[in-house]
């Protein structure tokens, strides 16, 4: 799942990436990529984002077994 605050600009950018469009719109901000590599390269970036700070947000846990037998 995207973390908060990027999931409207990965969906404007999935779509647009989709048909093709170089104009994106979302939330209020409209934004003409000049290619669709400099749009996919923006969408990568998103979901790197994303993707942090979802992982940087789960916890996490080692637990440790010692069996002398």
């Amino acid at each position: 799942m995207a973390a908060p605050g990027y999931e409207a600009e990965i969906a404007a950018l999935e779509a647009a990436a989709a048909t093709g469009e170089l104009t994106v719109e979302s939330d209020g901000d409209r934004v003409t990529y000049r290619s669709a590599s400099d749009l996919l390269k923006t969408l990568d970036y998103f979901r790197a984002k994303a993707a942090a700070a979802v992982s940087a947000s789960r916890p996490r846990a080692v637990v440790a077994v010692f069996d002398p037998e």
